[in-house]
């Protein structure tokens, strides 16, 4: 497989794919097959203020950190504030998701296995 170049660049020029929650949240996929890593997927989700990513859970983890804003974060069962500078981990078969709950933008990368990327967004990707 060709790996795309150049090796670098600024994540808000990285198209906006939509996620089926309409214009209250999008992804920009930074790294994953042929953007330099092959079985992981990093994308970066900006989530409007008062949006919510669904409550759901699957077979793989999430590695989340959060870029800018506030969110309100459900990991199985456990609400926890979190803000620019946090981390949060969501193991396999865990009901999770993240709210807006400031009144900027939240951005945050989150990494998944490849198989994790289309999942909960079918057709949102490049």
């Amino acid at each position: 497989m060709t790996i795309q170049q150049p090796y670098y660049g600024k994540i808000k020029d990285i198209k906006a794919l939509g996620t089926g929650e309409g214009d209250s949240i999008s992804k920009r996929v930074v790294f994953g097959p042929g953007k330099f890593w092959e079985d992981h997927v990093m994308r970066v989700f900006t989530v409007k203020p008062g949006a919510a990513s669904p409550f759901h859970s699957h077979d793989w983890p999430h590695y989340v950190i959060f870029l800018q804003g506030k969110a309100s974060g459900n990991i199985d069962g456990v609400k926890v504030d979190l803000e620019k500078g946090d981390f949060a981990y969501v193991p396999s078969n865990v009901e999770h998701n993240f709210t807006n709950s400031g009144s900027e933008d939240l951005t945050f990368i989150c990494i998944v296995p490849t198989r994790g990327d289309d999942y909960f967004y079918p057709g949102s990707e490049e």
